[in-house]
């Protein structure tokens, strides 16, 4: 009797552990990963960028963007390490949502720029950007919205 007992906790067990992993998988982030290359030889730079975008039920909750510039010009790669500050500096005081780190070295401008979308302000980032109108729903970047987005600019985008 006591081996039927057993076999039966164990099976619950087994149960109670499969709805723990399918709940996990079903309700926790996902992410897929968005890739481009520009090779801008002829203006004296080439520039890789990485997005990785984490969503939830469709919707974006964050997106990793990673940016490495090369060039052999430093009052290029100056400008452009200047100009990533300022605009996600901007961004950050204006919408909320954005840590970044900036590196200007060895031959490379290289941003770390993570977009907290349940931290930024939304509302007012789309009234001052009408054209990402057409990637949201209800305020929210939807992960369809950004892969056009992205993919517009010329970047591949994994398979969900």
């Amino acid at each position: 009797m006591k081996k039927n007992y057993i076999y039966v906790g164990i099976i619950v067990l087994i149960i109670i552990a499969n709805i723990v992993v399918f709940l996990l998988l079903t309700f926790s982030n996902k992410e897929i990963i968005c890739t481009s290359k520009s090779d801008q030889s002829k203006n004296g730079y080439i520039l890789e960028t990485t997005y990785k975008i984490k969503y939830k039920n469709e919707m974006v909750t964050s997106i990793n963007i990673k940016e490495i510039i090369t060039s052999k010009d430093k009052k290029k790669l100056k400008s452009f390490a200047k100009q990533f500050e300022e605009q996600y500096e901007y961004n950050k005081k204006t919408y909320g949502g954005y840590t970044y780190k900036v590196t200007n070295k060895d031959g490379k401008v290289e941003s770390d720029v993570t977009v907290d979308y349940k931290e930024m302000d939304m509302k007012k980032f789309i009234k001052n950007n009408e054209a990402m109108k057409k990637f949201t729903n209800d305020n929210k970047l939807t992960l369809e919205g950004a892969k056009k987005l992205y993919e517009s600019t010329g970047a591949k985008c994994d398979k969900k």
